[in-house]
């Protein structure tokens, strides 16, 4: 097999696993920055925080928040750069089960996906429908 065409391949494992990571990420920041903020009003017991004084442990704290609610975000939005990668890389039209299978989605999320594309002008219906079963949606040039 071509070595190009391996590296140019959708890798849904390396997608998959970002995106487990901001979650997982996201959650422990949030809930550090929330116990910050807790262990900051009262004393919780044998779990001291580094932060000496109330004005450090607010921004410590909301710093967790903000970051942990970035990376949330980063992780449970729809992965609009990816499906658009795909779709150019292979330089025709795409239908659901396509996306659902490159990129290991669920149906639900791989029809989002393609309403989201033709919104945002990156895909539209194809106007000859070679399937009758399947609805093309090919990329806008």
């Amino acid at each position: 097999m071509n070595p190009l065409a391996i590296m140019n391949e959708f890798n849904h494992r390396s997608f998959h696993r970002r995106r487990k990571l901001l979650k997982f990420a996201g959650l422990v920041l949030v809930l550090l920055g929330l116990f910050t903020i807790v262990d900051m009003m009262g004393e919780i017991p044998e779990v001291p925080t580094p932060f000496h004084g109330p004005r450090s442990a607010i921004f410590a704290g909301m710093t967790m928040l903000i970051f942990g609610l970035l990376a949330l975000y980063q992780g449970y939005k729809l992965p609009l750069d990816e499906a658009i990668e795909l779709i150019h890389q292979r330089g025709r039209g795409v239908t659901e089960a396509e996306l659902v299978h490159a990129m290991r989605v669920d149906r639900v999320t791989a029809r989002r996906l393609i309403e989201a594309l033709i919104q945002k002008g990156f895909l539209r219906r194809a106007t000859d429908q070679t399937t009758a079963t399947e609805e093309v949606f090919e990329p806008v040039r």
